[in-house]
């Protein structure tokens, strides 16, 4: 990335920041008091009009969404910073039963159908403030690549190119076929989707054209995907990491910053397995622990359907045969028990730009990775923060 972009990326920051001071400075308002936009859901809908961390809320750019695929036919999606214009532009909405079987798909009523609308718009012009770093994502057992949309978009939002391959030997497809030779892939894909990239950021007739700083990515991972999110940080090019509820360990020569988030309600990874692997892992490093969260809590699937029980029993109403692990992977941080995971996402939101800027050397000195801010988000629910450096 060039200097001159990387200027511009810090101008934007401050400019922000000098924004929401001034409107403290005309109405008074106290340290943590809500200065920024009101974006409804994507802030988790929030009792108090407080916000804890500066990047909870949307990012300064509008988001586009690109559908492609790698030579194999595996498809993938791009979230990517777009032009100004492509707010009034329609969201992109995807449809559950896609994802399913095919013979599955068609037992669910459209009526029925478990809609889910990403804040994002199809094939818009990208801004052309960058080039923008690369944030890969690898999605969980069970999982598809659109799963933790609402995170995707938010990173793209504040201004990063972020990808999500389809792993089909372990997706929800799958799984719900034939979970019992599951061979992951996932490592090799995410490389060739790198690769891929690369070749889409070269194309002049590209929607992505010299978008991408392919020489800058980050890896992140949810669940299972934490094992690619490993494996990539082999490559010289990634300098940070995610593992979402994941304790998925670095290689031993890494030595990028490091994010482990977890939920301590999550009974599939928990928090103290998280912990065990963050406390055996070389520094620069960070650990998130949400205590009431479950494993579910970095994707979309509960809030999907949620008016009608949830996707589970949409498909269990339906006539879907629905396999005792996918029941088991498909409640844990749905249950009335866990929280709600559109409280959840502002905190994962603001840690996960936080800690990818920081890493990136976007801001000049850490934004909101401090006890203070750790504390505010402490009155939603509790919460672990560590940091070593």
């Amino acid at each position: 990335m060039n200097d001159k972009a990387i200027d511009m990326r810090k101008r934007t920051g401050l400019v922000l920041w000098i924004a929401a001071l001034s409107l403290c400075i005309g109405w008074g308002c106290e340290p943590g008091e809500d200065t920024q936009p009101d974006v409804g859901d994507d802030v988790g809908e929030k009792e108090t009009t407080e916000y804890c961390g500066d990047y909870e809320v949307e990012g300064p750019y509008s988001v586009g969404l690109k559908e492609t695929q790698l030579e194999d036919g595996t498809p993938f999606v791009v979230f990517y910073p777009a032009a100004d214009g492509a707010a009034d532009e329609p969201r992109v909405e995807y449809d559950m039963r896609d994802f399913l079987p095919e013979d599955d798909r068609e037992l669910i009523d459209d009526e029925d159908a478990p809609l889910f609308e990403i804040n994002a718009a199809a094939d818009v012009e990208a801004s052309d403030d960058g080039p923008f770093e690369l944030v890969v994502f690898s999605h969980g057992m069970a999982g598809y690549r659109l799963q933790s949309s609402r995170l995707l978009a938010h990173l793209a939002g504040w201004g990063f190119v972020v990808a999500s391959a389809e792993h089909e030997e372990r997706n929800l497809a799958q799984v719900l076929e034939d979970a019992t030779d599951i061979d992951d892939q996932a490592p090799q894909t995410v490389r060739q989707m790198v690769d891929a990239l690369g070749e889409l950021n070269s194309d002049g007739d590209s929607t992505l054209h010299e978008v991408m700083d392919v020489d800058r990515i980050a890896a992140t991972g949810h669940s299972m995907g934490g094992n690619a999110t490993s494996s990539m940080l082999e490559e010289s090019e990634v300098q940070a990491a995610i593992f979402y509820g994941s304790n998925a360990s670095a290689p031993e020569e890494a030595s990028v910053p490091l994010m482990w988030q977890g939920g301590g309600t999550d009974d599939l990874v928990t928090l103290s397995q998280i912990r065990d692997t963050y406390e055996q892992s070389d520094p620069p490093k960070s650990l998130l622990g949400l205590e009431e969260a479950g494993h579910l809590a970095f994707a979309d699937i509960c809030a999907i359907g949620a008016e009608d029980g949830g996707v589970l029993q949409i498909a269990a109403d339906s006539g879907i045969d629905v396999p005792y692990v996918i029941e088991v992977l498909g409640e844990d941080g749905c249950r009335s028990t866990d929280l709600d995971v559109q409280k959840g996402w502002p905190i994962i939101h603001h840690y996960s730009v936080a800690h990818l800027r920081d890493a990136f050397g976007i801001d000049e000195d850490p934004v909101g990775l401090d006890d203070d801010t750790a504390a505010c988000f402490d009155e939603i629910t509790d919460l672990e923060w560590q940091r070593h450096l």
